[in-house]
């Protein structure tokens, strides 16, 4: 039998050799993902926590959309004939205001989100520019 030094000394080549053939039939488990059902259930627990936090997320995000489309169109009727009013209203601009053209000119302005969990109703935003465009 070799001593404990003789065995740490060895390579790997001679480790394998002085192993005790009982030693390779025993399986040997290689991943410690679910070491035991106590484990499992704790993993299963967080996953389910995560889902929970995850959904409170996404309502808040949307009652958020909510709240601001609603402030949005609450605002629409102030904003829509703002330009023309300052054009004519103030004499100073209605001097230097650039002649009307004969064809009408169309300029498109995409406003899109930049909060959290938007990324739909953006994308929903340019496809609906690039369909009336096209």
């Amino acid at each position: 039998m070799q001593s404990q030094l003789q065995r740490m000394c060895a390579g790997p080549m001679f480790a394998r050799q002085m192993m005790a053939p009982s030693q390779f039939l025993v399986p040997t488990q290689s991943r410690t993902f679910a070491v035991s059902e106590k484990v499992l259930k704790q993993r299963m627990k967080t996953v389910n926590n995560i889902r929970k936090i995850t959904k409170a997320m996404k309502m808040v995000a949307t009652s958020k959309m909510k709240a601001d489309l609603n402030r949005l169109a609450n605002g629409k009727r102030f904003g829509v004939n703002a330009v023309d009013m300052i054009f004519t209203s103030d004499k100073y601009m209605t001097d230097r205001a650039p002649p009307i053209p004969s064809e009408s000119e169309e300029l498109i302005v995409t406003l899109t989100s930049d909060k959290g969990m938007c990324g739909g109703t953006n994308s929903n935003i340019i496809r609906s520019v690039r369909d009336y465009i096209a």
